[in-house]
């Protein structure tokens, strides 16, 4: 077990962090306050999507006198009405608040819901602001000028991802690599062992995996390679935490953990220094930057505020977009709330649970049950004989199946078949014990799973076509 070393206090060299950090609740509710006004008034006026959901609910910038008026009667959006938006009034929509030819960069999304791609035009203030939220996290984990930090995440492109660590790693003066794109897992690693003093990484959740077990399948040992190494950052998907304890194990340093999308320009909130882990080896806490994204935690059904300690949806809101912004967004992220009084962070900040963000949209109604991919990586990636699986949900003859194929790290080819058949049974039963339901489980190669470059999507719910004759 790694002894999870104490990175950099980002609070001690940066006045503007401890300001936000010392700010009394009121007062950074002042300060929301003082963004929202501005932000609705602004946009009130530029903006004829914004304008159109104003006097549709009868409110006008005036009106909003308080954090709670304009969370009772300001509309949320979603990714449908946003798309809409675009169809009637592409590219941008009526969303833009500001004149076309102030656009510096445009982003989208990613696609991965299978709704389509929203477009946001941004400002030169924007893209400022997508480096400096992109910064922010890596500083608060201890990344500084001199250290080289290695991308993994495919840089340009047209989302808000892929240009954001660039801009980030440029604000902070550290070294960057972009090794993400169509570069195999092995090139990379020859490129880091060609570098050689690597002291950060930023990536997704599945391809930190990735790396990690291409790196010992080599004979390569993570913290004896590369001794610096003082930070690694994953976003992006839900882990169990066993496999985030082999992680530190493996590497020597602590795994920390970033929330962020297109829609909040860049991350949203970090778990910081203290990475992944909180008191007494229970999830951790990310922290989020509430003096540049408001969020809200609200039940999907009711749209009533979440409880501390209950699972919500996050609903964002731009304080300091000019471009695209997004107010009252409904995000479809799943996500444990954690109040700032039951989080103890030491500032005033809303938390939300490291590891276990989901997307309700991902969740699968399988024979009664709403089952969670995120539970399902959890009861698998807790193995650690497990290289990675995939999983689909179908119909046959009118009942609903589940299978899954799973392959073996290449650590775990000594394993005799008796022992592999026990490795499987006791994955079957974490997926029963997290899920309540029954998975068949045949073992695979690792070749024929496919390869997630970034964000994994290990399932497939066939069942519709299941049902077509």
């Amino acid at each position: 077990m790694t002894s999870r070393t104490k990175v950099a206090d980002p609070f001690a060299d940066s006045p503007q962090l401890a300001k936000f950090r010392d700010m009394t609740r009121p007062q950074l509710e002042a300060l929301q306050l003082f963004k929202v006004q501005r932000q609705v008034e602004r946009l009130e006026a530029t903006s004829p999507y914004y304008a159109r959901r104003m006097a549709e609910a009868g409110l006008k910038a005036a009106d909003v006198t308080s954090l709670e008026v304009f969370s009772e009667r300001f509309p949320t959006s979603d990714k449908a009405d946003f798309m809409a938006d675009q169809q009637q009034y592409p590219p941008f929509g009526g969303r833009l608040g500001i004149r076309r030819d102030q656009v510096a960069l445009i982003n989208m999304t990613g696609g991965t819901s299978g709704q389509g791609q929203e477009m946001y035009g941004r400002s030169q203030r924007d893209v400022h602001l997508l480096g400096y939220l992109h910064a922010l996290p890596w500083y608060m984990g201890g990344l500084r000028p001199g250290d080289t930090v290695m991308n993994c995440v495919p840089a340009g492109g047209m989302t808000t991802g892929g240009w954001g660590p660039g801009e980030g790693i440029r604000i902070i003066g550290a070294t960057a690599f972009h090794v993400g794109g169509g570069m195999s897992t092995d090139a990379k690693i020859d490129l880091m062992l060609k570098v050689g003093g690597v002291h950060f990484i930023y990536a997704s959740t599945n391809y930190l995996h990735t790396l990690t077990e291409a790196l010992l399948n080599r004979g390569i040992t993570p913290r004896d390679a590369f001794p610096g190494m003082h930070g690694l950052f994953i976003a992006a998907e839900g882990y169990p935490l066993e496999w985030a304890e082999r992680i530190e194990e493996h590497w020597g340093c602590r795994l920390q953990e970033g929330y962020g999308s297109t829609q909040c320009n860049g991350f949203g909130g970090s778990t910081g220094s203290a990475g992944v882990f909180g008191r007494d080896g229970a999830r951790g806490l990310i922290s989020l930057f509430e003096w540049e994204t408001m969020f809200e935690i609200i039940d999907p059904e009711t749209k009533l505020p979440t409880k501390s300690g209950e699972v919500g949806e996050l609903v964002a809101t731009n304080l300091g977009v000019e471009g695209s912004p997004v107010i009252r967004f409904r995000t479809g992220d799943a996500a444990r709330y954690v109040s700032w009084e039951d989080a103890g962070t030491g500032a005033v900040w809303k938390t939300i649970e490291a590891g276990s963000i989901g997307r309700f949209d991902d969740m699968m109604k399988i024979r009664g049950n709403n089952v969670w991919p995120t539970a399902i990586d959890a009861a698998v990636f807790s193995h650690n004989e497990v290289g990675d699986y995939a999983g689909r949900v179908y119909t046959d003859e009118g009942k609903t199946e589940i299978a899954m194929r799973l392959a073996f790290a290449d650590h775990a080819a000594q394993l005799s078949p008796a022992e592999r058949k026990a490795v499987i049974a006791s994955v079957r039963a974490a997926v029963k014990e997290r899920t309540n339901i029954y998975i068949d489980i045949t073992e695979c190669a690792r070749s024929e799973l496919p390869e997630f470059a970034y964000k994994a999507r290990r399932w497939k719910d066939e069942r519709q076509a299941g049902y077509k004759l």
